[in-house]
């Protein structure tokens, strides 16, 4: 990919122009789908999920994640936040009940605070970062530090306490870390990264990112 495309790919105008492209074309997987991430779901994720969990997928794309995730997961409360309106008219005949948002996801002004359980990220957060890996930390553009940023600052303020941020990404835990775990953040890792292909320069992680529990001290004065 060309350095002047992927420096578009964090404007909405980019991804409209790409989907509108795609009519016709079946959904496209960034990394993996949902067959490969099943087991670490059913292992390390839906255990400690509530029936009833509420489940947002930010840059869902056409991603068939969050119709599996219905389908083959049971979790029926799914909202999809796109700023694509061309991917959202693609996607959402698919499964009417799943709700679609036209929105930036770093600005969600449209979504309550502490309003769900889970915020599931499969590729959106390097979107924001398409300059990524090849850079070393200390070279990071500020686009990619303010985008990155101010989008973990978003999920982290739509969440409820204790509710999840899983995000699925090739980038480094280092780089990963250094972005989503900012001011405005008090993350806890849920788990480890998890690696969910095998090794390489392309390998495909999970990130498991919490926002913690009001103290319980607190929380009863």
């Amino acid at each position: 990919m060309a350095a002047t495309e992927s420096a578009e790919m964090n404007k909405a105008e980019y991804w409209d122009k790409r989907y509108q492209s795609a009519d016709n074309q079946p959904p496209r997987e960034w990394h993996i789908g949902y067959d490969e991430l099943e087991d670490y779901l059913k292992e390390d994720v839906y255990p400690h999920w509530p029936a009833d969990a509420k489940i947002m997928h930010p840059g869902a794309g056409s991603s068939h994640l969050p119709l599996e995730m219905r389908k083959k997961g049971g979790y029926t409360n799914i909202t999809c936040a796109e700023f694509s309106p061309s991917v959202i008219a693609q996607m959402r005949p698919l499964d009417p009940e799943i709700e679609w948002v036209e929105c930036d996801v770093r600005d969600m002004k449209d979504f309550a605070s502490d309003s769900y359980d889970v915020v599931f990220d499969k590729a959106c957060f390097e979107a924001f970062c398409a300059w990524g890996p090849k850079h070393l930390l200390k070279e990071i553009p500020d686009v990619i530090v303010s985008d990155s940023r101010l989008y973990s600052q978003e999920a982290y303020r739509v969440l409820k306490p204790g509710g999840w941020f899983i995000i699925i990404s090739v980038f480094e835990p280092r780089y990963v870390h250094h972005l989503l775990k900012c001011e405005g953040t008090n993350w806890e890792d849920v788990h480890p990264p998890k690696a969910l292909t095998e090794s390489g320069w392309m390998q495909t992680r999970a990130y498991c990112l919490r926002k913690p529990q009001p103290d319980a001290a607190v929380a009863h004065m």
